[in-house]
């Protein structure tokens, strides 16, 4: 949508505050979809999280949902975009459709989506969104190992991906190391908690690699969580702001279980629909590690002391062996039956 270069345009809709939106960003919309200012009925600022602004679009052909960060650069929304696609096509859980992100060298960042207005949780609402998030998991990358192949994000930082034939390796170098090695650049933790999570990851793959293997790579959300779950009209689940990547889908799972969890009924829902693998309690924490490690590097406090807590459960309860099968080993001919202790 275009509007005076330079300078932010103020839209209203009726009823509702107004919201400055800048106008490199409506131009580059306009651009995109080929709608005009004249198209433009109105807009309401919406909450984008502690991350991004956001803005209910009201057009001549529909509603939509904006989104735009001058702090960050393009390939941020890219990542967002991507991951959506990727979801909606594998099918399974609904996601907000992508209308158009913006292009290289965007002088403000954005993205733009299907609107969905938002509803209610109904009484299966949880237990559907248990088994469609088992049958996105069932979804098979054409891909042999675990990773991504581009980096992309998780919140506002980056999230490191590749491809790995090995799921504990990946683990430890592409999601622990990383956030624990600038924590400890940063100061925010304590040479022996850096230590507490070194060996952490020391002790992922005899931790995790059996029932990965077992299970097989799966597409994950990435950032699952009570946030990133909408329920639309009659309930419909929604997953928005993912971090997409290929793993084990235990990850999915754990991340739920944080900062509050989901209902009961979704996780019957799902082990209906795909039977965890044994000892999948004993995997919890170093599949919640990453996100506390997460929450830690973006506002510190107490979600340090809880990586730490996680990363010492790690380490108790990892293998005897406590080192990584070499890079390439699947490890399928363990009986994944057999918990680690």
């Amino acid at each position: 949508m275009r509007g005076a270069a330079g300078r932010p345009v103020r839209g209203t809709a009726p009823g509702s505050s107004a919201t400055l939106i800048p106008a490199s960003v409506l131009a580059d919309v306009g651009l995109a979809t080929g709608l005009g200012q004249s198209d433009l009925l109105g807009t309401r600022g919406v909450g984008g999280g502690c991350i991004n602004s956001a803005a209910a679009l009201r057009t001549t052909i529909g509603t939509f949902l904006l989104k735009w960060n001058a702090s960050v650069g393009e390939g941020f929304f890219r990542a967002e975009a991507e991951g959506l696609s990727v979801l909606a096509a594998a099918g399974g859980v609904r996601t907000p459709r992508v209308v158009a992100c913006c292009e290289d060298q965007a002088e403000v960042p954005w993205l733009l989506l299907e609107w969905i207005e938002e509803g209610r949780a109904g009484r299966n609402s949880w237990q559907d969104l248990g088994r469609r998030l088992a049958s996105l998991h069932r979804s098979r990358s054409d891909e042999s190992g675990f990773g991504w192949a581009r980096d992309n994000v998780i919140g506002s930082l980056p999230q490191p991906n590749g491809w790995r034939a090995n799921w504990g390796r990946f683990w430890a170098e592409n999601r622990i190391r990383p956030l624990a090695r600038e924590l400890r650049d940063a100061g925010a933790v304590t040479s022996q908690q850096a230590s507490t999570l070194d060996r952490a990851a020391d002790h992922a793959g005899d931790l995790l690699d059996a029932a990965a293997s077992a299970d097989g790579p799966s597409l994950l959300h990435g950032d699952l969580w009570s946030g990133n779950v909408l329920f639309a009209a009659r309930g419909e689940p929604v997953l928005i702001d993912p971090a997409v990547y290929v793993g084990h889908r235990e990850v999915d799972l754990a991340m739920s279980r944080l900062f509050g969890g989901f209902p009961r009924a979704f996780y019957r829902a799902y082990e209906e629909a795909w039977p965890l693998q044994p000892g999948h309690e004993l995997r919890l924490p170093a599949y919640q590690l990453y996100p506390l490690l997460v929450h830690a590097r973006l506002f510190g406090g107490g979600y340090v002391a809880a990586a730490v807590r996680a990363a010492a459960r790690i380490s108790a309860a990892q293998r005897p062996s406590g080192r990584h099968p070499p890079e390439g080993s699947s490890r399928r001919n363990e009986d994944p039956r057999t918990p680690p202790r």
